[in-house]
């Protein structure tokens, strides 16, 4: 019976042990002026679930999910909901903070987990793994 709670104990120690190793990660948010400006989307690409690039002018955007959110084009182009802070600041940007999500048409929103600038090269390679995409002739944008 001793070594039952010996190894009750061990196995507690060591889940002790690897939560206090699981720390979360900071949010890396954009600084304003660099955001992802969703009324100006020229080019977007699904590449898997939880990953997506958007192009707007010279610029060049990577934004996660923090969960699987397949058909995160539901409804024609891509919809981001932003943060009540941005909304507050002007509100036509996504920059990588808390509650901004990918809102899709008769599926529950997806939450951001970050959205990073990327350079022409690291677009067009991942453009190439696209599932799907779609262009600014699309109604992509902001919803409320």
């Amino acid at each position: 019976m001793n070594v039952r709670y010996l190894l009750a104990a061990s196995l507690l120690v060591t889940c002790a042990v690897q939560a206090q190793d699981a720390r979360p990660q900071a949010r890396q948010e954009l600084p304003y002026a660099d955001c992802l400006r969703t009324d100006q989307i020229n080019e977007w690409n699904v590449i898997d679930d939880r990953t997506l690039t958007v192009r707007n002018g010279p610029n060049r955007f990577l934004v996660k999910t923090t969960v699987a959110c397949p058909r995160m084009d539901l409804g024609g182009g891509v919809h981001f909901r932003a943060s009540e802070s941005d909304k507050a600041i002007g509100g036509m940007r996504i920059c990588g903070g808390i509650n901004e999500q990918i809102v899709r048409r008769d599926d529950p929103p997806c939450q951001i987990q970050s959205v990073e600038k990327i350079d022409e090269k690291t677009f067009d390679h991942l453009k190439k793994k696209a599932k799907r995409s779609g262009s600014g002739a699309e109604p992509n944008g902001m919803v409320h």
